[in-house]
C-alpha cells in the first residue's frame, strides 16, 4: 500500500514551518532588530544563506518529497531562513556581555508633536567628537536613527534642552552590540 502523494495535497509540516518563519520569525527580527546594532543587509544575508543551505540539503529529497520547487524554495527561505535568523538574533540579544553605559553630548534635539504622544518623542543628534570612554562610537548610531529617538517619561528626564544621551549597550553572543537602555539628561 505505497500510495504516491499528490503534489496538490497540503503538507502540514511545510505549511507550519513557513508560517512560523513568516509570522513569529519576522516578529522577533523586527522586535530585536530595533535594539541591535546590525545592518539590515547583514540580517538579510544571514536569512538568505541559512535558507539556501536548507534548500540545498533538501535537493536530494525533492523527488521523494513530491513537492513543487517553488514550495520547497519558500519552505527553505521564508520558513527555515527566517527561523534560523530569528534564533541567531535572539541568541545575540539574550546572551550578552557586561552592560556598559556610554555618555554622548547632545548637539540638537527635535520634538515630534506629529506623533501625538505625550510627552512628545525627541530625536537627537549626538556629537561626532570621539570620547575614548565610549565602547560604541557615536558614528555607529548614524545608521540607526530610531535608536536616537527617545519616547516616554522614563527616557526623557530633561527640563530645557537635553545635554547628554546615556546609552547602555552590551556585546552580544555573536559580537553585535545590543542597546539595553537609553536616557536623555
Amino acid at each position: 500500500m505505497n500510495e504516491k502523494k499528490d503534489k496538490g495535497d497540503v503538507n502540514m509540516f511545510t505549511l507550519s514551518i513557513l508560517l512560523i518563519g513568516v509570522f513569529p520569525g519576522l516578529g522577533v527580527l523586527f522586535f530585536i532588530g530595533e535594539k541591535t546594532l546590525i545592518r539590515v543587509d547583514a540580517v538579510f544575508n544571514i536569512a538568505a544563506v541559512a535558507g539556501i543551505i536548507v534548500f540545498v540539503m533538501h535537493l536530494p529529497f525533492l523527488k521523494k518529497l513530491n513537492r513543487y520547487l517553488a514550495e520547497i524554495i519558500g519552505f527553505a527561505l521564508l520558513g527555515w531562513g527566517l527561523i534560523i535568523t530569528a534564533l541567531f538574533m535572539g541568541s545575540n540579544y539574550l546572551f550578552h556581555g557586561q552592560p556598559v553605559t556610554d555618555i554622548y553630548r547632545v548637539i540638537t534635539a527635535t520634538a515630534h508633536p506629529e506623533d501625538r504622544e505625550l510627552p512628545f518623542p525627541v530625536s537627537v543628534t549626538i556629537s561626532q567628537f570621539e570620547n575614548l570612554q565610549t565602547t560604541v562610537p557615536s558614528k555607529a548610531y548614524d545608521d540607526y536613527p530610531d535608536m536616537l529617538k527617545f519616547k516616554g517619561n522614563e527616557e526623557q528626564k530633561f527640563i530645557d534642552q537635553p545635554k547628554q544621551a546615556k546609552m547602555t549597550t552590551a556585546k552580544g553572543l555573536f559580537g553585535y552590540s545590543v542597546l539595553l537602555s537609553k536616557e536623555l539628561d
